[in-house]
């Protein structure tokens, strides 16, 4: 069976594997976070963690990622489906992942099946990565289509137009969108000139035949199914969202809905309340408590960010003043200046200190 698929991308992985390798994941908010870690490597100011009823698929929905990230060409697409190939590790920058195989070990744990759709200057490129497809065609190895087509002309990329036709033929069969109007559309969802969308579906099930995500007992949030650990955390993605980085830098909204990101330093050194707990409260209405966590680690940094942002507001106090005088200069001599680049000057400086207390008053609460 697989001679019929000869010229198709291969990911040198075997089914056995892919199984093996989500059950790294015994968390999984953890596999989640394997793709918000994508996006945010990926340069992404804006995530958006959504799903979309279907009932035709095993779960009865689809769990989506779509971000406003860099997104992929063609070569770079072709390099996600090999385990440990990986272009961020050309990169300067400390990015969160190198290995090449968070995208499927966290995939593949949340579901059987993934789509990609991404788009990057005047390319858009799909890839399918289905251990349904390979396992109903009775494949040892794991096979992906990977099409492009021009963002401009919306045209295929062709190199080989009878293997384009078997990719779609395999696409159309094992994945959720049956023509290649319905790719188009998921394209569009992808609202900046670059970004990724994922779309995970025929979810894992539970021993009771229900999906790990529940999704309808809060309409803003997606909670692990069963009873409620102390630490909403554990079981509110919300929640878990909200603490997951250190310096939160990237807006994630989960069913449309925008997460409250904590800065991690300001809330684990003094006791407070957190996001988190309000909704623990919510949902349990269990009585007000402080934010549980505790560690003089944390505090030394809060501190420390706390002294930097003071001095930043006295440069920036300091800078105003200059600017005041500097207009009053002008204002009073008999040269009869240009004023207006002093004025912007002045607002400039007006607005910097501004922003410079609202960080300062942010990490002082």
């Amino acid at each position: 069976m697989a001679a019929r698929y000869g010229a198709l991308c291969r990911a040198h992985l075997r089914l056995e594997y892919l199984r093996a390798n989500a059950t790294t994941h015994d968390f999984l908010f953890g596999a989640i976070a394997e793709l918000i870690d994508n996006a945010r490597d990926a340069g992404a100011t804006r995530l958006d963690i959504f799903t979309v009823d279907n009932d035709q698929l095993q779960g009865g929905f689809m769990l989506c990622f779509l971000d406003d990230g860099c997104g992929m060409n063609p070569r770079e697409a072709t390099h996600l489906i090999y385990f440990g190939k990986s272009s961020k590790r050309q990169s300067a920058s400390k990015l969160i992942g190198c290995y090449g195989n968070g995208l499927k070990s966290g995939s593949m744990r949340l579901g059987k099946d993934f789509i990609l759709l991404t788009k990057q200057e005047d390319t858009m490129t799909c890839v399918l990565f289905s251990q349904t497809f390979c396992e109903r065609e009775g494949l040892d190895e794991v096979i992906v289509p990977i099409p492009s087509w021009s963002v401009s002309t919306r045209k295929p990329v062709l190199h080989d137009a009878a293997m384009f036709a078997v990719q779609m033929s395999i696409i159309f069969k094992y994945s959720p969108f049956t023509s290649e109007d319905e790719l188009m559309q998921q394209f569009d969802a992808i609202y900046g000139k670059s970004g990724t969308l994922i779309i995970i579906y025929n979810l894992k099930l539970m021993l009771n035949g229900e999906p790990e995500l529940d999704i309808k007992t809060h309409s803003a949030d997606m909670l692990i199914a069963g009873l409620p650990d102390n630490l909403p955390e554990k079981w509110s993605l919300r929640a878990y969202t909200a603490v997951l980085y250190f310096d939160p830098r990237m807006k994630i909204f989960i069913q449309a809905k925008k997460v409250e990101t904590r800065y991690l330093p300001y809330c684990f050194y003094r006791p407070r309340a957190s996001f988190s707990e309000r909704i623990f409260i919510a949902y349990c209405g269990n009585s007000y408590k402080m934010y549980p966590y505790f560690t003089f680690c944390f505090k030394a940094i809060a501190q420390n960010e706390i002294e930097k942002a003071k001095k930043d507001l006295k440069l920036a106090e300091q800078a105003v003043k200059e600017a005041k005088c500097q207009l009053k200069h002008l204002e009073e001599s008999f040269l009869h200046e240009d004023n207006e680049p002093a004025h912007l000057a002045l607002q400039d400086a007006l607005e910097n200190a501004k922003r410079t207390r609202e960080k300062l008053e942010a990490k002082q609460r």
